[in-house]
């Protein structure tokens, strides 16, 4: 039986793994179709600008030029960009670096595909050399925009690292805090059988005991009622007399009987309130 667990919780977890893999794929292929329609749409508004001389041609030539070259520069700078990132990722820790490198791979590569298209579209006489010189500090400048903009995210991701490190240090501190906060009233409770264990109303002092009342009964615990109470000292409740002590929550009404307050709780029990600490209980809002 414990193999047969063991197994489906195994097959379960490759399940899931696989699914996480098929969704962080799908989505990089939608991110991929982003991109190059990010593209696309640089070359209708490089297009409609006429940039480059292209106003001197008809608009959709100018629209269709550009646009092919920047969906090529697209084909040319996301795989080399991707795969130097993945390739120097073991030596070269700066992200931007590597998106650097790649971009300048690019860039050479892009500065041969310009003249190729250009030929492609005015029948220009194909000089790769001089062409290339007078393209490359172009292509050079895309490479550097590229670069700019992941120097940009990746301080923002780093950023966002820091910040997010912190809150989950502060998270941490703080549970740390509240785990010790809370563990002489955790200890307190252990001493309750489970069977008695349930949301505290209040403690009665009983001689040497302690009666402790929840909503599933009491119990008599063999301490004094100043230990208890400082045991208690992170829980919401107040003392109403030297031997008495109330969980706020468990008060349903304040009362008076012969003048006195009285607190009703929610098990029905009446609980009184001494002069002393009279007006402790109706500071803290409980009032007839």
């Amino acid at each position: 039986m414990k193999c047969n667990k063991n197994a489906t919780i195994y097959f379960a977890n490759r399940e899931i793994d696989i699914k996480k893999q098929m969704i962080s794929q799908r989505l990089k292929h939608h991110q991929k179709i982003k991109n190059l329609f990010i593209s696309l749409a640089v070359g209708c508004v490089l297009g409609l600008l006429g940039v480059f001389g292209m106003d001197a041609f008809p608009l959709h030539i100018s629209i269709l030029y550009w646009s092919i070259t920047c969906a090529v520069g697209w084909l040319i700078y996301s795989p080399l960009i991707a795969l130097v990132n993945a390739k120097c990722e073991t030596f070269i820790s700066k992200e931007w670096l590597r998106i650097a490198i790649g971009a300048l791979l690019g860039s050479v590569l892009m500065a041969f595909a310009v003249p190729v298209i250009s030929w492609a579209f005015f029948a220009n006489e194909l000089q790769f050399l001089g062409r290339f010189l007078n393209i490359f500090p172009k292509t050079c400048l895309i490479g550097g925009i590229i670069t700019f903009f992941a120097l940009i995210r990746e301080i923002f991701d780093t950023q966002k690292q820091q910040l997010i490190a912190s809150m989950q240090a502060l998270e941490a501190s703080k549970h740390a805090e509240q785990e010790v906060s809370n563990k002489p009233y955790e200890d307190f409770i252990k001493q309750i059988p489970l069977e008695k264990r349930g949301d505290l109303y209040c403690l009665e002092m009983s001689d040497h005991y302690v009666k402790v009342y929840t909503s599933k009964g009491h119990h008599m615990l063999l301490m004094r009622f100043k230990d208890a109470l400082q045991a208690l000292e992170s829980y919401s409740g107040l003392q109403t007399h030297r031997s008495w002590w109330v969980a706020t929550s468990a008060i349903e009404k304040v009362t008076r009987s012969n003048r006195k307050l009285v607190l009703m709780l929610k098990n029905g029990l009446t609980v009184p309130v001494s002069k002393t600490y009279a007006e402790q209980v109706k500071e803290a809002g409980f009032r007839h």
